[in-house]
């Protein structure tokens, strides 16, 4: 089940009302994106449950177990720990410390802020296509529910609907103006993308 991602910090989904036991321990059923480090070929991984041990998360391309691994999601700091385990490509993680899980569920920080998934500093050339123009753009960074880029020539406002081509990106990729500040511009997509394609965004070019 896809539900609509945030509107203020897109999100393949939100958390879901759901719990379960396993092995005695307490797990929140989510779909959020995580950043990742310590998987070569493997920036971003998707997480299906989380507990205050440790997380099951879906990697586009699966780490090892004993690999350590740090990950960072909406409302956590970067999380280190361990995979557990490994099956096809979901992994377990197993924390290095107990986590206050509840601040992921919550959408608006202790200073008052709406919680936002993680962001991929990312540069690229692209071209930003707004109503019948287009604009020169460089890509500046990137996560699941949208972009944030530089224009060569300023001018787009906020709500206009359009689609912005990446290199590396088979198909346009559309959506809308979420915010336009001199010559830079987020971009929100119309739908989040899925994490194969995300994951294929973020590799590094050999």
């Amino acid at each position: 089940m896809l539900i609509q991602p945030v509107t203020a910090a897109a999100e393949l989904s939100m958390p879901v009302d759901a719990e379960r036991r396993e092995g005695g321990k307490r797990h929140q059923s989510v779909l959020l994106i995580g950043r990742v480090t310590g998987v070569p070929g493997a920036p971003v991984c998707l997480v299906h449950d989380i507990s205050k041990a440790g997380m099951c998360a879906r990697f586009d391309v699966p780490p090892a177990v004993g690999d350590t691994l740090t990950v960072e999601v909406r409302g956590l700091p970067a999380v280190t720990g361990t995979v557990r385990w490994v099956r096809g490509r979901k992994a377990g993680l197993q924390f290095d410390e107990a986590q206050a899980i509840e601040r992921v569920f919550n959408l608006k920080g202790d200073d008052g802020t709406v919680a936002r998934p993680p962001r991929f500093p990312l540069s690229a050339p692209a071209q930003l296509r707004l109503e019948g123009r287009r604009l020169v753009a460089e890509l500046l960074d990137l996560s699941a529910g949208g972009a944030k880029l530089v224009l060569a020539n300023p001018g787009p406002q906020r709500g206009q609907a359009g689609a912005i081509h990446l290199i590396r990106a088979e198909t346009p990729i559309f959506g809308s103006i979420a915010w336009a500040h001199e010559d830079r511009i987020g971009f929100r997509f119309a739908n989040p993308l899925p994490l194969s394609q995300l994951t294929a965004l973020l590799a590094p070019i050999a």
